[in-house]
């Protein structure tokens, strides 16, 4: 039953949302989905009540409004380049990226690992390399252990920025 009710919640958070220029709040029957799993998940206690409360206090919420996720062509060749030199890999695709108040948070494939997001408090073609960078899976109702990640190892980051990445790789993610 654990393992079942973890790929449940793995599907719902990878499955639940798509890149754009701007993300989307969460449909109502993703909504009704996302709730369901977590209150199945509080009463089979593999989550506790605390974990549930903080999960359940974010699917109502769009802390992606006024992020700048557009990029043209242009720009994805030229930042793709960059961070190429910066991680010393062969190729770099980018994939979507986070702007908020000075900091960009951009997503990438190198061909090596896991997809990283790799955080800047500048301009990403001018750093040197990232601040910090996260990979990996979250489940829907670790958004606000993410959202202190952040905010603990992108020191400075803005908060609707860093609400934003949280939100967006535990419930929203594509």
């Amino acid at each position: 039953m654990k393992k079942l009710l973890w790929a449940a919640l793995l599907t719902l958070t990878i499955a639940s949302g798509a890149f754009g220029a701007s993300e989307s709040p969460l449909s109502a029957s993703t909504k009704a989905s996302i709730k369901e799993t977590l209150a199945d998940a509080v009463k089979s206690k593999e989550i506790t009540p605390q974990q549930y409360a903080k999960a359940l206090s974010w699917v109502d919420v769009t802390p992606c409004k006024g992020v700048n996720k557009s990029l043209e062509q242009r720009g994805k060749v030229s930042l793709a380049n960059a961070i190429k030199k910066q991680l010393k890999v062969e190729s770099v695709d980018v994939l979507a990226t986070f702007k908020s108040e000075g900091w960009t948070i951009v997503y990438v494939d190198t061909h090596v690992s896991d997809e990283p997001y790799l955080f800047y408090s500048k301009d990403p073609t001018l750093a040197s390399k990232p601040v910090t960078r996260w990979s990996g899976a979250a489940t829907m109702f670790e958004t606000s252990e993410i959202e202190k990640w952040v905010v603990d190892n992108a020191h400075g980051i803005p908060k609707r920025l860093a609400a934003c990445f949280a939100w967006h790789v535990t419930l929203s993610r594509d």
